[in-house]
């Protein structure tokens, strides 16, 4: 908004001020040749020659009448005044004065426009001050405003012009990369000027486009791999119910119930995780970050960890706690860091270690494992959904490749991340930074 206003007052200052230097130019020069090869001395000269030869004849007394008789033909007021007292004689300079007693034409600008012009009669004391409103001054004037008007609305057109052309380019860049997207193309960006007004809103229309790519990507992924995911389970639940159909034991039964009962309970985790999973793919929710004191914070994630649907473990599980509170959401960062320590449990030989901490101003926590680590080109693929490993990693050590997808969005919502690397007990490090 600022930056917007900026450019447009900016936009019309510079505008005003190049319309006055150039109203100032063309004025100058309208008046420069409308006044051009005009020479008042010259152009009044035979008039005062006439009026000088027609008073001279005559006494004094009688050249006011004269006078006044020569001037309704000149269409020119006239008046004759005494050089001793001249009224207009402080308008001229010294040297203009001088000229004036000596009898010399003399000229000064008059109010209202136009001059008067001086001369002194010869061999008298008087002077003839005659009025002249200048060369056509009305159609001067009417000429001057009419150019002075149309290079203002021509330079306020034409600069409005340039600022308003780039601005309806990247609308039109912005609507057919709308096009696009609506066509089903979601890779299409609104290139637009670095400076452009429109720069944000085009990022922001390209992350919305990723996103939604991104969404119905991770749509069709779902429904691939939730497909593969129960197909499996599906299966020897069926297998198992038929067996037991054919089973007259008892015994038999109650094994075969046994699978089904285990297949229903994979069944139910999975859909368990896919529900949560697709909870926090709709959006982010109310992060509210708080300080929670880090010690028990942290104990209770660890009994959660501890005692999850596998039981108790015989893995060690150490704790690190360098800081007194941390600040976050508790319930989600909690989800998060559960789902790494029963991680980092299923595949440790024996110890599993979490440390939190702040360095360079923000808070990471750190789960480690002893386990067989996890290659460089794995690392990054393993926080899409239903990511596995190999067999090293694969469902028969549990989980159903949410979890750490779910890490990684609990991360970005604090607005921080979540990566891998190797840890100082031989095995993988996952962490969350924020």
């Amino acid at each position: 908004m600022i930056g917007l206003f900026l450019k447009l007052y900016g936009v019309l200052i510079a505008t005003l001020a190049l319309s006055f230097v150039v109203q100032m130019q063309l004025m100058e020069y309208v008046w420069r040749h409308a006044a051009q090869g005009f020479d008042p001395r010259a152009r009044f000269r035979p008039t005062f020659h006439l009026i000088e030869e027609s008073l001279a004849p005559l006494p004094e007394d009688r050249w006011p009448a004269r006078l006044a008789e020569l001037a309704a033909g000149f269409g020119m007021p006239a008046r004759l005044e005494r050089l001793e007292g001249l009224p207009d004689r402080t308008r001229l300079r010294p040297e203009q004065a001088a000229a004036l007693d000596q009898g010399a034409i003399q000229t000064f600008d008059r109010e209202g426009g136009g001059m008067r012009v001086l001369k002194r009669l010869r061999d008298s004391a008087h002077v003839v001050s005659i009025d002249y409103p200048g060369p056509d001054s009305k159609r001067v004037k009417m000429l001057t405003y009419a150019i002075n008007w149309a290079v203002e609305f021509a330079i306020v057109a034409a600069l409005v012009f340039l600022w308003v052309r780039p601005f309806w380019r990247d609308l039109l860049r912005l609507h057919h990369a709308a096009e696009e997207v609506g066509a089903g193309r979601f890779d299409a960006r609104a290139r637009v000027g670095r400076f452009s007004p429109l720069r944000r809103f085009a990022e922001t229309f390209g992350a919305m486009s990723q996103r939604i790519a991104a969404l119905l990507q991770s749509h069709k992924t779902l429904t691939s791999a939730v497909s593969h995911e129960l197909r499996t389970p599906l299966a020897r639940l069926r297998f198992s119910h038929q067996l037991a159909r054919e089973e007259s034991g008892a015994d038999g039964k109650d094994r075969y119930l046994a699978r089904m009962e285990a297949d229903i309970a994979e069944i139910d985790a999975l859909t368990s995780e896919l529900l949560d999973y697709a909870r926090l793919e709709r959006g982010a929710p109310d992060i509210r970050q708080q300080r929670v004191p880090a010690g028990p914070w942290l104990e209770d994630v660890l009994a959660d960890a501890r005692y999850g649907r596998s039981g108790v473990t015989p893995v060690e599980i150490r704790a690190v706690v360098e800081v007194e509170a941390v600040k976050c959401e508790p319930r989600y960062m909690a989800r998060a860091l559960v789902n790494l320590l029963r991680n980092a449990r299923a595949h440790a030989r024996s110890t599993v270690s979490v440390s939190l901490r702040e360095a360079g101003g923000r808070t990471e926590i750190h789960v480690d494992d002893d386990g067989g680590g996890i290659p460089g080109p794995e690392r990054e693929r393993l926080f899409e959904p239903f990511a596995r490993m190999d067999d090293s990693r694969a469902r028969d050590s549990g989980g159903f490749g949410l979890g750490l997808a779910i890490v990684r969005q609990v991360a970005r919502w604090h607005g921080g991340d979540a990566v891998i690397s190797d840890s100082p007990l031989g095995g993988a490090r996952v962490s969350i930074l924020w």
